[in-house]
């Protein structure tokens, strides 16, 4: 499956991209059992909520880590230094992996509730 993601070029720019997290197809649940496509994201070492009232702008900065962030409620709008800027809305996901160069800013364009899922190092 492909996913959003923010990367960063070699010259420190930041892009969106695409991430393709290999799936395969799983018997998921309890009997019978249906068969989807299921998409493993690896380990996460931490998961926290954070909630920002509308109007939040949060200034350029990179990800301390690599992190996947999921919008559990309302609307942030996400600009990488390129320019780029894209909405997120619930149950948007995100990759976030410019862990270096000029970053990305963030705004609540709604009172925006996201969940960040940490990577673990591996």
């Amino acid at each position: 499956m492909k996913f959003p993601m923010i990367h960063t070029d070699k010259l420190g720019e930041t892009h969106f991209g695409v991430q393709d997290v290999p799936d395969t197809e799983t018997a998921f649940g309890p009997p019978p059992n249906p068969v989807g496509r299921m998409s493993d994201f690896g380990a996460a070492s931490k998961m926290f909520v954070f909630s920002v009232p509308a109007g939040t702008d949060v200034p350029s900065h990179t990800a301390p880590h690599p992190y996947v962030s999921i919008v559990l409620s309302g609307t942030a709008e996400i600009v990488v230094s390129d320019g780029e800027a894209r909405r997120f809305n619930p149950g948007d996901l995100l990759f976030c992996n410019d862990l270096t160069g000029k970053g990305h800013s963030t705004r609540a364009i709604t009172e925006v509730v996201v969940a960040f899922v940490n990577r673990a190092n591996t």
